[in-house]
């Protein structure tokens, strides 16, 4: 059993998987995947190859390069300039207000939200790539799907797949059968720039049935590499989705440690930056445990592409390698994307691909 991990990372992430996707194809391996694990900026774009059976890898790319090329942060905006979700908006400012003081007063409450910014994304994806798809819907060979987002309230992975969905602290979800924009939508709301998704939903838990209120943000806050639900060894008492994968392809799209231009001393550089310090620290946690699989031959072996990862560490380089440090400071958000990066952080994923493909997975090709 093969399975494939795509992390977090936004457009750039994006960019950088379809590169990985374009060497796996050539290597006759994507269609021997069996499940795949998606995390935020992974989501969009391994939800779209595994829900697309239709289209072939060459349109699949166009599409992609499409979508990278036309962005998705003005059609969000479009959408909540609409005067109904401006309105809304404005209600959401109020109840946050409301929110703050209410504690203050010894008055705990957390008033339900209306429409927001990620259901506005929700729509942009629904429009433009996933249309009325659930996840049960047809996928590329039949692969198990894992779409990881995050609940807040518990602090703990909040997991769509195309057959259950839930977290191990709330059960499964009655009606888990949701949309794949939906789904997408939850695992790609990056906190600083889109809100929790604020639902009320039903779930079984042993012989109970019951109704919670649940916030879905980014999957990458828990685990933004996707990998854990494709470790071996998982007890199946505490997690929905467990898969005994025999190897691992883990497309990461973090950048490592890096120095910052400038200190991160006002707010919104000082949040993001401890942001991208956990992320780190979380994925070197992940790197740890796969290398301890590998030497306990619970798995065969892995491969990590990782666009953050030190040329000169590389066992070899392709002559025209994308060097580390040209494409490493590229945003994670959804802006719109030129075709020159999308061509330079692409080509970087399908060098780094091909070349750690054929040195640890030699088995496979």
């Amino acid at each position: 059993m093969i399975g494939l991990a795509l992390s977090g990372g936004g457009s750039r992430a994006m960019a950088f998987h379809l590169g990985c996707l374009r060497a796996l194809n050539d290597f006759g391996l994507l269609d021997r995947i069996r499940v795949l694990s998606t995390i935020s900026g992974g989501s969009v774009i391994g939800a779209y190859w595994a829900y697309t059976p239709e289209k072939d890898f060459d349109k699949f790319d166009a599409e992609m390069r499409a979508v990278l090329r036309g962005g998705m942060q003005l059609k969000i905006g479009l959408q909540m300039m609409r005067p109904m979700r401006a309105m809304r908006a404005g209600g959401n400012t109020a109840l946050a207000v409301v929110d703050a003081i209410a504690p203050r007063v010894g008055v705990p409450i957390s008033l339900p939200r209306f429409e927001t910014r990620t259901d506005a994304f929700k729509e942009v994806l629904r429009r433009r790539l996933f249309g009325d798809l659930r996840m049960c819907a047809n996928r590329r060979s039949d692969i198990d799907v894992v779409i990881g987002a995050c609940e807040l309230r518990t602090g703990t992975a909040f997991r769509f797949g195309n057959a259950k969905a839930g977290s191990w602290r709330y059960g499964e979800m009655l009606d888990w059968n949701v949309h794949v924009a939906f789904a997408v939508a939850a695992s790609a709301a990056y906190p600083l720039f889109l809100p929790a998704l604020d639902r009320r939903l039903r779930f079984r838990k042993g012989d109970k049935d019951d109704e919670h209120r649940v916030a879905l943000t980014d999957g990458g806050v828990y685990d933004n590499l996707g990998v854990q639900v494709l470790e071996p060894g998982r007890d199946r008492a505490y997690s929905l989705h467990s898969y005994n994968c025999d190897y691992l392809i883990v497309c990461n799209a973090g950048v490592g440690a890096s120095l910052t231009r400038l200190l991160p001393l006002n707010f919104g550089p000082r949040v993001s930056r401890s942001f991208e310090i956990v992320h780190r620290r979380v994925q070197d946690s992940a790197m740890n445990r796969l290398h301890q699989l590998k030497r306990s031959g619970a798995i065969k072996g892995f491969a990590m592409p990782y666009l953050g990862q030190a040329d000169d560490a590389l066992p070899w380089k392709p002559a025209d390698l994308v060097p580390r440090g040209e494409v490493i400071r590229y945003p994670t958000d959804f802006s719109a994307m030129s075709d020159a990066w999308i061509a330079k952080l692409s080509l970087r994923g399908e060098q780094l691909t091909r070349t750690l493909v054929e040195l640890y997975l030699p088995a496979l090709l």
